[in-house]
């Protein structure tokens, strides 16, 4: 039989267990807090020390197309897969666009001279008038042979499609007064179809990874912005980018 809730006594609390108790449980809270902050902070400065090529992406294998070299015959974007490779968009008919890039390319084109695992691909934004019969002198004035290091072209959508949707640069190229507007940046490619980027440490406990567009850092030194580096912006870079080759070329294939 069930007390009548008149007959209840209400439950004495102890102010002092109270208090307790809320201290105990500030405490908890406070040490939880202080062990997951530690254990953060601990994972941060090991990733800051972690200078590992960093994996932005991965190329669909399935999304490729046909290429026409520069000297008239045909290849495939998966002719390069399984190997490392530098990609990059350019229009040889504004040599003023990629300058420093071209010089970069070819003292890497020289430092890889031996490996046959190892290509430059050079794509043109203008590839209805940058024809083999346009891009042929152009490669043979900077030593470029193939399957080492190629000049191509394909239809301009495809190729358009390729340097802004699936290495994703900076814009879609377009014309702009007469003149072609395009992202001159280095995209690496490795053995897995994954682009590659360097990474850099920013503090202590993060670090950033590296666009190798060599021809904004040739604008900062010329606007004398070395941001504390020894060496120019430019040579800081092409640092990067050889270590990150060296990083890449001597790991094997590891995913179908």
């Amino acid at each position: 039989m069930r007390t009548p809730a008149a007959n209840l006594e209400p439950v004495e609390r102890d102010p002092r267990k109270l208090r307790k108790t809320a201290l105990w449980l500030v405490g908890i809270m406070v040490f939880s807090g202080v062990t997951v902050l530690a254990s953060y902070l601990k994972w941060a400065e090991r990733k800051a020390d972690d200078d590992r090529p960093a994996i932005v992406w991965r190329l669909d294998a399935k999304r490729e197309f046909g290429l026409v070299r520069h000297d008239g015959s045909g290849a495939k974007i998966s002719d390069l897969f399984g190997d490392v490779w530098i990609v990059c968009g350019v229009s040889v008919s504004q040599p003023e666009n990629w300058e420093t890039t071209r010089e970069v390319l070819k003292r890497i084109n020289a430092r890889y001279a031996d490996r046959e695992d190892f290509h430059i691909l050079c794509l043109t934004v203008d590839p209805e008038k940058e024809t083999a019969e346009v891009l042929a002198p152009v490669a043979a004035g900077l030593g470029a042979e193939i399957p080492k290091w190629v000049f191509a072209g394909a239809g301009e959508e495809f190729v358009h499609k390729f340097l802004k949707n699936t290495l994703k640069l900076g814009m879609m190229p377009h014309r702009k007064d007469g003149k072609w507007i395009y992202d001159p940046a280095l995209v690496v490619i490795d053995r897995d179809r994954h682009v590659r980027q360097a990474t850099v440490k920013r503090n202590k406990y993060a670090r950033a990874n590296v666009r190798f567009d060599f021809e904004e850092a040739a604008r900062w030194d010329a606007e004398g912005r070395t941001e504390g580096l020894e060496k120019s912006n430019v040579e800081t870079l092409e640092e990067l980018l050889v270590k990150l080759l060296d990083d890449l070329l001597a790991q094997p294939v590891t995913e179908s």
